[in-house]
């Protein structure tokens, strides 16, 4: 008896062992604003300076698969809005952002819950991790 609930609990115990951890992505909570915190190169932490005190600079998700990226410099008293698309392919964790006159460019969304976006890109072959908060 004693032997067959040990071999019960190895079993049970070894199969957690080896499921792999997958990202905590929920698609559901992107349609929304979302502020540039920092960027991440290796371990690299460089937070965002672009901020400035009458307004934060954001990405807007829209239902409809529109973007508008919001730029504030200068405290004027609207941001200067860039309209853009994006397009997410949940089974691949990718998500992709174009902007008028400029190519696409391809995240890999590594975090996404009501508070929190991580994503991944590589420019000039070099893996940049950006970070988003909602909360302003």
């Amino acid at each position: 008896m004693g032997l067959a609930l040990a071999l019960l609990c190895l079993t049970a115990c070894s199969s957690d062992d080896n499921k792999t951890k997958t990202p905590s992505v929920s698609y559901d909570q992107l349609a929304k604003r979302w502020y540039y915190v920092a960027t991440k190169v290796g371990d690299q932490v460089s937070l965002y300076d672009g901020n400035m005190p009458c307004g934060k600079d954001y990405l807007e998700f829209q239902q409809s698969n529109a973007l508008k990226e919001a730029d504030y410099f200068d405290c004027q008293k609207d941001p200067e809005i860039t309209i853009g698309t994006y397009n997410v392919v949940q089974s691949t964790n990718t998500l992709t952002t174009t902007f008028a006159g400029e190519n696409p460019t391809v995240y890999t969304v590594v975090k996404l819950n009501s508070k929190e976006l991580e994503a991944d890109t590589t420019i000039n072959n070099v893996k940049i991790r950006f970070i988003f908060t909602s909360v302003p």
